[in-house]
């Protein structure tokens, strides 16, 4: 039995270890878990598993798991210390009672791993059974231990009808056989087995201080065991490690209805029929779990992109074409309701169209490069090779030489999954962008309806066409140059994507595609502004960029406004953009009262903190210049917003190189027009023009004069030979 104080203290010291090493553990599906006891099978990849995953499951539910390790682990400290804590060698002649005794008694709950060794290739196939493919053995799963769960299960029903029919020589011969006394509380058990799915993300092969510290004690390791301190310190250094805990089996429920079947037939003896019980059902319940287990794996980034390089025919690909397919196949397999990680979600996938460095996407793709499955050549393109992705490595070798083929492997065992990849494949490269681009717009537009329709307010609220964002197909009669070139437009602060329609029409009447961003928290109704950041803003910002960035091989920024910071943000930030344009921009504002936002808006947390309505100032009612566009009331929040936009805007103004235009109207009565000089100073770029037009409004693209700005804009695309 595991004496429940080592336990607690060996609990501690791997809560002191998880805080150093900084291990990002999540677990989900916890709340699953009957209080009755429990055998948890789990996929096994990492030698770690034996003694961290028993302490996960302690740590969130103070239950006690004992596990089964390989008997070569059980020497010197380590072997104490796995035995401090239940765990025990698979060589044990003990092991089965001891397993049978904790389950029947509900004593303790066991982890075992029904692959019955590491699989690092994690080669396993489905061909009516889970085959396993290791140095030591091709075959499939062991089911050692569905058998545990069923022969605890049979065992404590024929302890209870025993009992419960007073055959005191049966009740005698089954303690004997066992080593367990009768307790009145079986009456109330049944064991269950919970799937556990344990994903991993990122695995990188590398150096790490794990093996650093082994080899100041070890001069020389073994090469099986460099691989595993190479692997497993990096994964339990870098990698989120998440748990998740599948729908609980009830033995009990699984057994019954041939149970009940078999108890009616005559002349055979109870153990008879619990061994045909076993025989019929150990394979079933095999399968069924590691069915639920292998299912529950959580999709990650890697998965899609190295089931892209192994599906694909061709030799080589574009690299944007490559984000296109694993874009699509992303967002259709989250559609299919499996679980996905962060790296997948649809907000980050999209921003591998914004040609910045996107995290997920740049490490795997030097990990291709690194381990020679693809090179790069010219024309943004890759070559794919084919010969070293499909070569065979050995066993203990494979997570090191070639991690994608190990990555793969755990995904092509959800053939749904696998068959959205190939199809997105066989997409040509026009269909697939056209695709991508309708996705996001899809969900741009979708936003919008869930904030209008969530902040609706019959007061403030516009017709839903001035708030939503908006998209302008080029006419097939421009050059093939101006319909390679997107236009991307943002409003102003408070205002809504109409107020850029007109300057949207007017470009795109020059061939040019011209999508209209909507800023989250505008076009709905002012009091969604308190909800959002101008982090939001950018989000909203970079959405369109990246719609248009794959219908188009080149991009302009037009910014009005707030809409112009955002654009100068973009730009500094921007590997291929074509031009910039800002239109009134603020970097410091005329009105003195924006000083003091910041002042009230913390005034206003501390009255909130307190419980005190009386005294706040959220917001003010002012008279917009378009009215019919703009918010009329002004929440403190989005004025604190804005300043914060303005300062990084400010901070970031020496990056811009790309071309710009910068307007500012000299009698601004919004914008302090020395806004106009100073980004025209401080922007890097060789080739930037500065106009300053004598009006004396601020809204500028719509109404009177903007004509004239129009055509200023005009004249700076056709300088840049962009017309």
């Amino acid at each position: 039995m595991i004496a429940s104080k080592a336990f607690k203290y060996t609990a501690l010291t791997l809560k002191i270890l998880e805080k150093v090493l900084g291990s990002k553990f999540s677990v989900e599906g916890i709340e699953k878990l009957p209080n009755q006891p429990i055998l948890f099978v789990g996929n096994h990849f990492t030698r770690f598993e034996t003694f961290v995953v028993p302490y996960i499951i302690y740590k969130h539910t103070g239950r006690q798991v004992r596990c089964l390790a390989d008997s070569g682990l059980f020497h010197g400290g380590l072997g104490k210390f796995l035995s401090s804590v239940g765990t025990i060698s698979t060589r044990d002649p003990q092991r089965d009672n001891k397993i049978l005794k904790d389950l029947m008694t509900a004593s303790y709950d066991w982890m075992i791993y029904p692959e019955g060794s590491m699989i690092k290739s994690k080669e396993i196939k489905l061909d009516g059974r889970f085959i396993n493919y290791t140095p030591d053995r091709v075959g499939p799963v062991r089911t050692g231990s569905a058998v545990m769960a069923l022969k605890s299960q049979l065992y404590r029903n024929d302890f209870n009808e025993a009992f419960a029919n007073k055959k005191e020589a049966v009740l005698k011969k089954l303690e004997d056989e066992i080593g367990v006394k009768y307790d009145e509380k079986f009456k109330n058990i049944n064991t269950y087995i919970v799937p556990v799915n344990i994903s991993y993300y990122p695995i990188r092969p590398g150096e790490n201080k794990i093996k650093e510290m082994a080899l100041r004690f070890i001069k020389k390791i073994p090469s099986q065991i460099s691989e595993e301190l190479e692997i497993e310190g990096n994964l339990l250094l870098e990698s989120e490690i998440n748990l998740h805990f599948g729908q609980p089996i009830n033995v009990a429920d699984y057994l019954k209805p041939v149970r009940s079947l078999i108890s009616q037939v005559p002349l055979i003896k109870d153990e008879t029929k619990n061994n045909f019980i076993l025989k019929y059902f150990k394979y079933r319940l095999t399968h069924d779990f590691m069915g639920r287990i292998y299912n529950d794996l959580q999709i990650n980034f890697d998965h899609i992109f190295s089931a892209v390089l192994h599906k694909l025919n061709d030799a080589e690909i574009a690299i944007d074409h490559l984000k296109r397919i694993i874009y699509l196949s992303a967002v259709r397999i989250d559609q299919r309701k499996y679980r996905l990680n962060h790296s997948i979600s649809e907000e980050n996938l999209l921003r591998m169209f914004i040609d910045e460095p996107h995290k997920e996407f740049d490490s795997v793709f030097e990990l291709a490069k690194k381990q020679n499955l693809i090179s790069e050549i010219e024309g943004g393109r890759i070559r794919i090779n084919k010969n070293n992705i499909n070569k065979k490595y050995d066993f203990h070798e494979i997570r090191r030489e070639n991690t994608l083929n190990v990555i793969a492997n755990e995904l092509f065992l959800l053939e749904d999954v696998t068959n959205i990849v190939v199809r997105n494949i066989r997409l040509s490269e026009d269909v697939l962008r056209v695709r991508v681009f309708e996705e996001i717009m899809e969900r741009d537009l979708a936003e919008f309806d869930r904030d209008y329709n969530r902040f609706y307010d019959p007061k403030f609220s516009k017709e839903k066409n001035v708030g939503s964002p908006f998209y302008f197909e080029s006419n097939s009669s421009a050059s093939a140059k101006v319909r390679q070139t997107g236009v991307l437009l943002c409003h102003g602060y408070k205002s809504a994507p109409k107020e850029m329609h007109d300057l949207a029409k007017y470009i795109n009447g020059f061939g040019f595609k011209t999508y209209g961003v909507r800023l989250k928290g505008h076009g709905t109704a002012p009091i969604n502004m308190k909800e959002v950041s101008w982090q939001d803003w950018q989000n909203s910002m970079q959405r369109g960029y990246a719609a248009l960035r794959n219908l188009c091989n080149r991009v302009v920024i037009v910014g009005f406004s707030t809409g112009g910071l955002l654009g100068l943000v973009c730009a500094a930030q921007k590997q291929n953009l074509a031009a910039v344009v800002s239109v009134n921009s603020a970097l410091k504002l005329l009105d003195i009262r924006a000083r003091f936002v910041p002042g009230i808006n913390l005034w206003n947390d501390l009255l909130d903190k307190l419980h005190i309505e009386k005294s706040k100032m959220e917001y003010i009612d002012d008279q917009p210049e378009n009215p019919h566009i703009n918010y009329s009331r002004n929440y403190l929040i989005g004025v604190e917003q804005l300043e914060k936009l303005m300062h990084v805007c400010d901070s970031n103004l020496e990056k811009v190189v790309a071309p710009t235009l910068v307007i500012q109207a000299k009698y601004d009565p919004v914008v302090n027009p020395i806004s106009g000089k100073i980004i025209f100073e401080k922007i890097k770029s060789e080739n930037k023009k500065i106009s300053e037009p004598s009006f004396y409004n601020h809204c500028v693209v719509i109404g009177k004069n903007k004509e004239e700005i129009f055509e200023t804009i005009k004249s700076f695309f056709a300088k840049l030979n962009l017309l």
